[in-house]
């Protein structure tokens, strides 16, 4: 449940959003936390990573494994997408088609070694709608890739690796 001291934005990162959506071994801890608290958010692109992704599974499949039906890749995006229409996911973007937004996400992006959708949530991150929250009400972001949880951990951005281990307690 949401802390009633403080107030947090869970940002997740499409390696995670996927987890919500595709029902793997390694998805259980995100699936229970996302269905036992509130204030999620991603960026548009992300979103759009994620659907790419999902397509991906249904297209091509995972390495060694089947492909998702074609009944299964429209539950899934239907998923996120009635997430993100329904309000469990908010959008927050600081506008990539901005040149001064893309120069500073591309930098960040080269800095860490990311593509532009996982430095673009960083940056948002740090930047967007929900970066007045300090302390313990400061945004944290959910992922399921670790050089991203590294790279945010550098940025001075809480983190949590969501196939590593469970929920830590200030996310």
């Amino acid at each position: 449940m949401t802390d009633s001291a403080s107030v947090k934005i869970r940002y997740v990162d499409a390696s995670a959003l996927i987890k919500l959506v595709i029902d793997e071994p390694d998805g259980l801890l995100i699936r229970d936390f996302f269905n036992r608290n509130t204030n999620f958010c991603v960026t548009s692109l992300c979103l759009a990573e994620a659907l790419g992704r999902i397509k991906g599974l249904w297209k091509k499949g995972k390495k060694g494994g089947k492909r998702l039906t074609t009944d299964e890749y429209f539950l899934a995006t239907r998923g996120l997408i009635i997430d993100a229409w329904g309000g469990r996911l908010a959008v927050d973007d600081l506008g990539l088609l901005d040149p001064k937004v893309h120069g500073d996400v591309e930098q960040m992006a080269r800095r860490y070694h990311l593509d532009l959708s996982d430095a673009l949530q960083l940056l948002t991150i740090k930047r967007g709608r929900y970066s007045v929250f300090v302390g313990d009400s400061a945004s944290v972001l959910i992922t399921a890739d670790g050089p991203l949880a590294t790279a945010a951990t550098a940025e001075g951005i809480r983190a949590w690796n969501c196939i590593v281990g469970p929920a830590p307690s200030w996310a």
